[in-house]
């Protein structure tokens, strides 16, 4: 249930159920331990530089004011103040440089262990698929330590999660991606999934409700997925959306998450572009929360999501008046 900060696929999970799988972890099949293998380790997202290039800054700032009194106390030539000056910017623009430089090359290796570790999951769940698919005494075992946890999954959720207050979206407008994904989760969940596009949800206090993009019910369990399309912009007024900067989503996402509901939130790129590999996604959170393989092993030959860097309010804007959206909308 881990993700990449600050990238899409953002997945949110209560705080009720992380203690719930920690407190059963999935059943595990037995194997030698010449056979065994571990799931690959999540890359850790680079550090940012921003408080070196702030410290950066202050020093230069602290250098010309030293250079600025000592002019001011004790005088100094027209050619050594300049050149005092020079010599402070110079050595700024030449840090400034040296961590950009840095920071490239962070961003570099970063993707490349973040494709490593993409292709280590990919190999891992096929795996571990593969050892649960062949009827056998594993497969049995499997299954009936399944059955019992998801019986205590979902005497915790019934508990707590409630249903939307209505269905559908009413009045608001559906967009042609939320349209085309819509397909690929009846084909992928349709059968043990109860799920529909749109579910409005009263905000207590007031008369406005939250809209979800789509709802996702796991029936044996009860576990309930809030799945969420974010674009960068809005197509009609150019306004920024779902900036991570801004991060207006936290108090909508916090809604759920206090009722018990898993939050997903896929860019509208993701969705266009890799939908198969956004339902996989949905897949294996379903799998790593109930044990429920079943969805994982029908997408099995589907490559992992790629990661999406979430925008800042700078980046959307461009992103606005360059028409980003339309390079994969088609539109």
């Amino acid at each position: 249930m881990s993700q990449i900060r600050g990238f899409y696929p953002v997945i949110l999970i209560p705080d009720s159920i992380r203690q719930f799988c920690a407190d059963n972890p999935i059943p595990i099949l037995e194997e030698s331990a010449s056979s065994t293998r571990k799931p690959p380790l999540t890359p850790r997202s680079p550090v940012s530089n921003n408080s070196r290039y702030s410290l950066v800054i202050q020093l230069w700032i602290a250098s010309v004011a030293v250079v600025m009194l000592v002019n001011w106390l004790f005088g100094m030539s027209v050619m050594a103040f300049w050149s005092s000056l020079t010599c402070s910017s110079v050595s700024a623009v030449a840090a400034f440089s040296y961590l950009q430089f840095v920071d490239f090359q962070v961003r570099d290796r970063y993707k490349q262990r973040l494709a490593d570790y993409q292709q280590q999951l990919s190999k891992y769940e096929s795996y571990q698929l593969c050892r649960l698919q062949p009827n056998g005494k594993e497969t049995e075992q499997y299954n009936s330590q399944f059955q019992d946890r998801s019986k205590l999954l979902k005497k915790l959720l019934k508990k707590i999660v409630q249903p939307p207050a209505s269905q559908g979206k009413g009045g608001v407008q559906q967009g042609v991606s939320e349209k085309q994904f819509f397909v690929y989760l009846c084909r992928y969940f349709y059968g043990f999934y109860d799920f529909c596009m749109g579910g409005e949800f009263p905000i207590p206090g007031t008369s406005l409700r939250y809209t979800a993009d789509f709802i996702l019910v796991h029936q044996p369990t009860g576990l309930a997925i809030d799945i969420e399309i974010d674009e960068p912009y809005d197509g009609r007024t150019g306004k920024p959306h779902h900036c991570v900067d801004r991060n207006k989503d936290s108090q909508r996402n916090r809604f759920f998450l206090e009722r018990n509901w898993v939050v997903i939130r896929f860019s509208e790129s993701q969705v266009v572009k890799y939908p198969d590999s956004c339902c996989k996604a949905i897949a294996r959170v379903v799998f790593q929360i109930t044990g429920d393989y079943r969805g994982l092993v029908q997408l099995k030959k589907v490559v992992n999501l790629i990661p999406h860097k979430q925008w800042t309010v700078k980046e959307a804007i461009y992103m606005a008046k360059t028409k980003f959206r339309k390079f994969y909308l088609n539109t």
